[in-house]
């Protein structure tokens, strides 16, 4: 949740950040700050690789979310916030906007196994410089009448190139008119077993979530403020462990109760010196 500076988050009845402030939480196990808007790998512009090799001076959003998907305890994705946590936002218009949630919709359908629509949601929160902006109407579109059957338009998707709901920002950009900064919160909620929708398997009685691959194939899990790529093997270590962390109790409790019969029948094996006087 946003608010204004010296608001509490409980307190505030209206989302919003203010421009160059610094949020109050850091990266870490649930949060990640990016200051673009390139989902999927396609899209990242070719300056962005390093030549002669694969690696990347910018990562592709797709990783965190594919991060906070297979660790199962979900996450937030900030685009519009830079790595030190200021808050400088990302010029949308409602086309624009538009073409993010398809893109979203479209990156989840890609991973394997897909990613259900209840797993996640998006937030465009406004970016403000003075808090008259809100009440003056800041964050919504800055035309009038936007056209429905222009909305309906198909957006270019996995690819760098500009779609033409940029081509339209940039040209309404030129006539003098600034679409909003937003904020654009992409949230994964945690695995819900209780959740219908939420498939998992169950042997033995353990909860196993599923583990996602992205659209490059690969499956990675948030430690801490940090993504890694994990192994098949890996994956797999991962699973025995989770088994076995569900069947330890279990498996104490047997002991105890075994350590605890075996000293019975040897105390009835064995009489007491008592016993044997007699």
């Amino acid at each position: 949740m946003a608010t204004g500076s010296g608001e509490s988050k409980t307190r505030s009845k209206k989302l919003f950040y203010i421009r160059d402030s610094v949020v109050e939480v850091e990266e870490d196990f649930n949060h990640e700050f990016k200051g673009h808007r390139n989902l999927a790998v396609e899209e990242l512009p070719s300056w962005c690789y390093q030549p002669g090799s694969e690696r990347r001076s910018r990562r592709a959003i797709s990783r965190a979310l594919n991060a906070f998907l297979n660790t199962g305890k979900g996450g937030t994705v900030y685009l519009g916030i830079t790595d030190d946590g200021r808050v400088k936002g990302i010029r949308l218009t409602q086309y624009q906007k538009d073409h993010v949630v398809t893109g979203m919709v479209d990156l989840m359908g890609r991973y394997n196994p897909p990613v259900a629509r209840h797993r996640w949601k998006i937030k465009f929160v406004p970016v403000v410089t003075l808090r008259e902006e809100i009440e003056a109407g800041k964050g919504a579109d800055v035309r009038e009448g936007l056209d429905e059957a222009t909305r309906q338009r198909p957006h270019l998707l996995r690819t760098p190139d500009y779609c033409w709901c940029d081509k339209d920002a940039l040209a309404q950009f030129n006539m003098g008119f600034v679409a909003p900064d937003y904020v654009v919160e992409i949230t994964v909620l945690p695995f819900d077993v209780s959740n219908p929708g939420d498939e998992a398997a169950h042997p033995g009685g353990v909860v196993l979530y599923p583990i996602h691959e992205d659209e490059e194939g690969h499956a990675y899990f948030r430690r801490q403020a940090c993504i890694y790529a994990y192994t098949m093997q890996e994956i797999k270590e991962l699973t025995v462990q989770q088994v076995r962390e569900h069947y330890q109790p279990t498996v104490d409790s047997l002991r105890k109760r075994l350590y605890a019969l075996r000293s019975q029948s040897l105390q009835q094996k064995c009489p007491s010196p008592n016993q044997m006087s007699k």
